[in-house]
């Protein structure tokens, strides 16, 4: 799991989903074959699923027709639902514009970023995959940072796609957009950029149809990790949405989507043995993770406060403040270290004195106010990642003239934490921010998300037991707040 975390869609009332099935003109609700929840049929309309050249999720192949794991994923939900539906192949760009415009149609694979959340209704998600920047092997590039990324040439990314949005996002300029990753492949063999943001999933059939060796390329530097969705047109009608993502689910439980992407759901199985599920996980496991996560966390902040209490400190001279902070990244390699001013402007140990600024992050005004921050979720500007921020407040002559602080990449602090917490057979873990999304979970690879009905519970409480459905299956966890940084962890499995 790592950290490009899932939004996942809008809650919908009951009454609201009855009244758009009816005017969609759904058909009666049926019961699947293995007792699953009754599933809403489509509206009549026809679907347009666009979706672009992206092997092995989706491609043109050897007769001239759609194929791939994310073709026959949408293929096998028109089925199930009776949908009438078609597949059409286009440049990206276009099959976005057209996505976007046009009621009845939808795009896939897509990844679910924050931009886009508004502009679809979202099904998913159907495949996990990391966005990579790639370099020829005799570059020698080696990047350790987001702003090692932004001086280190022009950047070839496909147009409109969601890696073209995060570097935007991310302030860069040295980007040259094209049509296509095969494109992009061609410009960074013939030297015409330095860098290609290219997908795990892809890059080795583009080298493969390009007649070049994976050696030819090295992975510099992983951006994240991507759980794209299906992208409908914002008319569609509810009902029809909700079909397909239950439709889907059941997929998930039933195993059909693991056979047709060759890749596990990784839904436990329920606990082996008698006796209570929660009294195991409340009183044994539940304490023993949320202790491993504080521990780790206090640690960090504890290092922290220690170092903006020393002299070095009082300059704000950051050629003195670098090498405590380099001794702190050799203790915690979960995490990055900076130094910030007031104004928002910020050192790291990598980068030194970075192009971006951090005073627009919602902990920022409250540390210069002198209190410190400790679990706010955020991606760092200068890694992209998913990021835990500790920040402490640096003080001198009764004044705060600086910030101490560390961005602990969500994925290394997992690694770490389950290097030293490894729950039973039939059990995982988890750990939520303040708004219920992802911070770390105990599932290889994959996001962990509540779903929309458990996530208020689980945010509005202290501690509890809460019942959720998680890839078509019923799930139980029982949470508690965690002290240092106010996260709920938590302690599931399959009912």
């Amino acid at each position: 799991m790592t950290h490009l975390r899932p939004f996942h869609s809008l809650a919908l009332a009951g009454a609201l989903l009855l009244i758009s099935c009816l005017i969609a003109g759904c058909t009666a609700p049926v019961k699947s074959p293995a007792g699953m929840e009754a599933t809403p049929r489509c509206a009549s309309e026809e679907i347009v699923f666009l979706t672009e050249e992206i092997y092995p999720l989706s491609y043109t192949g050897t007769k001239g027709t759609p194929e791939g794991q994310s073709v026959q994923v949408i293929q096998e939900l028109s089925r199930r639902l009776n949908c009438s539906s078609r597949i059409e192949i286009r440049v990206w760009s276009d099959a976005y514009e057209t996505a976007l415009a046009t009621p009845g149609y939808a795009l896939f694979p897509t990844a679910r970023t924050p931009e886009r959340e508004r502009e679809f209704a979202w099904a998913g998600p159907i495949a996990t995959f990391d966005y990579v920047l790639y370099a020829t092997k005799d570059s020698g590039i080696a990047l350790q940072s987001l702003e090692a990324a932004r001086n280190a040439g022009t950047i070839a990314v496909v147009e409109r796609d969601a890696r073209h949005d995060f570097l935007i996002g991310n302030q860069f300029t040295n980007i040259r957009a094209y049509s296509t990753d095969a494109e992009c492949l061609d410009a960074l063999l013939n030297g015409s950029v330095s860098l290609w943001v290219g997908s795990s999933a892809t890059t080795p059939e583009t080298l493969r149809r390009k007649g070049i060796p994976e050696s030819a390329l090295v992975p510099v530097y992983s951006l994240l990790r991507i759980e794209p969705f299906i992208a409908f047109n914002r008319e569609t009608a509810p009902a029809t949405v909700r079909a397909y993502q239950d439709t889907l689910d059941a997929m998930k439980a039933d195993g059909t989507f693991a056979r047709i992407t060759g890749s596990s759901t990784h839904v436990p199985p329920s606990p082996a043995g008698a006796g209570d599920r929660a009294a195991l996980a409340s009183q044994t496991l539940l304490p023993a993770f949320s202790a491993l996560v504080g521990t780790r966390i206090h640690g960090i902040s504890a290092a922290m406060e220690t170092l903006a209490i020393t002299g070095e400190r009082e300059s704000g001279d950051w050629d003195q403040i670098r090498p405590l902070l380099v001794r702190l990244e050799a203790e915690y390699p979960e995490a990055r270290f900076w130094y910030a001013r007031p104004d928002g402007s910020y050192y790291t140990t990598v980068d030194n004195l970075t192009s971006a600024n951090i005073r627009d992050r919602s902990y920022f005004p409250g540390v210069l106010a002198g209190k410190t921050s400790i679990g706010t979720i955020v991606v760092s500007k200068s890694t992209g990642k998913y990021t835990a921020i500790v920040a402490v407040p640096v003080r001198a002559e009764g004044r705060v003239i600086g910030i101490l602080g560390t961005s602990v990449y969500c994925d290394s602090l997992e690694e770490a934490i389950f290097r030293d917490f490894m729950p039973p057979e039939g059990y995982y873990a988890f750990a939520v921010d303040s708004e219920g999304m992802p911070v770390i979970d105990s599932l290889p690879q994959r996001i962990f998300s509540l779903d929309e009905s458990a996530r208020p519970q689980v945010v509005g409480m202290q501690e509890g037991q809460v019942r959720y459905r998680d890839e078509g299956a019923l799930h139980e966890a029982v949470f508690m707040t965690e002290d240092v940084t106010g996260w709920k962890v938590a302690i599931g499995w399959r009912a």
